[in-house]
């Protein structure tokens, strides 16, 4: 009886969960491309590149965040608050410590394979600060909806945890697509420039599902990672925006 319920609610809950991502993502999206809220123009003294990649960074942040404020007044999503009342709750230590060398080999292989201009890790500028702080709101509505909502609805309706794990780092690369980006005149070059970022994120994202699933899906240890990671590496990331 469970089993054959746990199969007629499986097509259901995983469409929910790519149309609750996809619309989280393209009113994101849209959000930070029509700069809703003018927050381009919170940023005085700020070149008009840095003002305009702030204000999309904060834009994305505050419009996520309204977003997870939304799935939480509606009944239905009881997933998206079960997720965050997690947070209440203690992780076992195993789910710290995988979380946390999540973040160490996140950084690690960032700052040697990837991040040429170590100064801007440490661009301690208004802009560099705002790039470290800023889209840390990041690490706390995405852990909410691509770990929290996305895993927790998919395990209620009898999805393997290695399918939960693929679901949750796909859906997270999808949010990244943004950063896929490659010189058009140099196929092979556009191709690695384009996959990489999505492989990258997309393996990030399912090593922190599995983070969640070893923190007896308590979203504390995974959040705190994804946190870190945006203000040691998120100032980088800022300065390649600017000079794309």
């Amino acid at each position: 009886m469970n089993k054959r319920n746990h199969t007629t609610t499986k097509p259901i809950a995983f469409f929910e969960t790519i149309l609750v991502c996809a619309m989280y993502i393209a009113l994101s999206n849209i959000a930070v491309a029509k700069d809703i809220f003018g927050a381009s123009k919170w940023f005085h003294g700020f070149s008009e590149v840095e003002s305009t990649i702030a204000g999309g960074f904060t834009t994305g942040a505050i419009t996520q965040i309204i977003l997870v404020i939304a799935l939480i007044s509606i009944p239905y999503f009881s997933d998206v608050r079960k997720s965050i009342s997690s947070l209440l709750l203690p992780a076992p230590t195993r789910g710290w410590k995988i979380a946390l060398t999540i973040l160490l080999f996140e950084v690690i292989v960032l700052y040697l394979g990837w991040i040429k201009e170590f100064d801007k890790l440490f661009d301690t500028s208004a802009f560099g600060l705002s790039m470290s702080f800023v889209p840390s709101f990041d690490g706390i509505s995405q852990e909410i909806i691509f770990r929290g909502y996305v895993i927790l609805r998919l395990a209620r309706s009898g999805f393997s945890k290695t399918s939960q794990i693929l679901v949750s780092g796909m859906l997270f690369a999808a949010i990244h697509i943004n950063y896929a980006t490659g010189p058009s005149h140099n196929l092979i070059t556009m191709i690695g420039a384009t996959l990489a970022p999505l492989a990258g994120t997309f393996g990030l994202g399912a090593a922190w599902a599995f983070a969640f699933q070893q923190s007896d899906y308590k979203l504390m240890p995974v959040m705190v990672s994804h946190i870190l990671v945006i203000i040691f590496v998120q100032p980088w990331l800022a300065y390649i925006y600017a000079i794309a």
